[in-house]
């Protein structure tokens, strides 16, 4: 399981990947809960602020997830979380089978 934690103005989110799941937290209450393999979009609403979590697998760079912190759609944080053991492994078996398609196309 990867964690990734956001401080702002005495708020705490936290977002939680194991590879098949992503919970955010408030304040150490749950928010919101999505599948995801390689990312998704998490939306909700507290205190009448609009608040997006958003998570994407970055294949190009450094296979690890990129997690962007975003309030009332303004950028506000990024960081970085090591992908898990499951994700990683899914993106190779997918390359794996796309490389080998684009083999037998041709």
């Amino acid at each position: 399981m990867t964690t990734t934690d956001f401080t702002l103005n005495d708020t705490a989110i936290t977002v939680y990947q194991n590879g098949l799941e992503e919970t955010i937290t408030y304040n150490g209450k749950s928010v919101s809960q999505k599948n995801a393999l390689f990312g998704t979009r998490h939306e909700f609403v507290i205190e009448n602020d609009n608040y997006e979590v958003i998570t994407a697998f970055d294949y190009a760079g450094r296979w690890d997830n990129k997690v962007q912190f975003r309030k009332n759609g303004k950028l506000l944080e990024e960081k970085r979380a090591q992908a898990s053991f499951l994700t990683q492994t899914a993106a190779i078996i997918l390359l794996l089978a796309a490389t080998f398609l684009l083999i037998r196309l041709f």
